[in-house]
């Protein structure tokens, strides 16, 4: 992005008009200029990187010609708390290799012709990576703290979203959230579970409410992501202490529909 002298302002009016939940990662190219949040300013000199939210109000003043790339990142990529995210705006970003590494990537992408669905996710994923490893690689900034109840809590939403999906798998949710399978069980690990068994009991539990409903067994193993009825009749009777063929329907007929409880 280039632009001439400029400023703007987004102000709390043009956040309840057009409300945005992204973070927005400045790297400066060229020019000078400012970032303004939360109470703090960063002046922005060439090869110099910061952070803003999109969520709260920021103004950018750049007093002549300026050059930069802008990355644009979904909150829930940075899973932390809003004080964190607070924190970490309008703050220098540490220079060094990640940084480095960040800039020169994004500015190639930039350059390039429009890739593929598939370069597309590749380049999503690498650039999250040197973001993490950019904030994280100095004490000039205090790296994100992990919401871990937040995460674990997206976490489980997500399984419970894709109960269906024979593919579910730990390693899915993890790659989802963009954090390391290790994290993700660790961050389980700490409420008393694990993924592969809370993604195993949560489709037992809902399996159990459809065939309550008038599923067939063969119906609810499917809906809830078994492919082979003899593995889900097993798993169900470890768990429940009966063959899914007893469970009695209570009067509401399944019509298809996965509900959940």
């Amino acid at each position: 992005m280039a632009s001439g002298a400029s400023e703007v302002y987004r102000s709390d009016q043009i956040i309840r008009e057009n409300p945005r939940d992204d973070l927005l990662i400045s790297l400066h190219r060229s020019g000078s200029g400012s970032v303004s949040q939360h109470g703090r300013q960063v002046k922005l000199v060439a090869g110099r990187a910061t952070m803003y939210d999109a969520s709260a109000p920021y103004v950018l003043s750049f007093p002549g010609r300026i050059s930069e790339v802008v990355l644009q990142v979904p909150r829930r990529c940075l899973p932390m708390s809003r004080n964190a995210f607070a924190d970490l705006t309008a703050r220098p970003l540490p220079d060094g290799g990640p940084l480095r590494a960040l800039t020169a990537l994004a500015t190639s992408a930039e350059a390039d012709a429009a890739p593929g669905p598939l370069e597309n996710a590749a380049l999503a994923d690498a650039l999250m990576s040197l973001l993490r490893a950019t904030l994280s690689s100095s004490s000039a900034v205090q790296p994100p703290q992990i919401d871990s109840e937040l995460l674990v809590t997206a976490a489980r939403q997500y399984i419970d979203e894709h109960l269906a999906d024979p593919l579910l798998s730990p390693g899915r949710v993890a790659d989802h959230h963009h954090i390391s399978l290790r994290l993700l069980q660790k961050l389980f690990t700490r409420v008393g579970d694990s993924p592969v068994s809370y993604i195993r009991r949560r489709r037992l539990e809902h399996s159990r409410n459809l065939l309550l409903h008038g599923a067939t067994v063969g119906q609810a193993a499917t809906a809830v992501g078994f492919n082979d009825v003899d593995t889900f009749t097993r798993a169900f009777k470890r768990l429940y202490h009966e063959l899914p063929s007893r469970v009695r329907p209570t009067g509401v007929h399944y019509r298809g529909e996965l509900s959940y409880s």
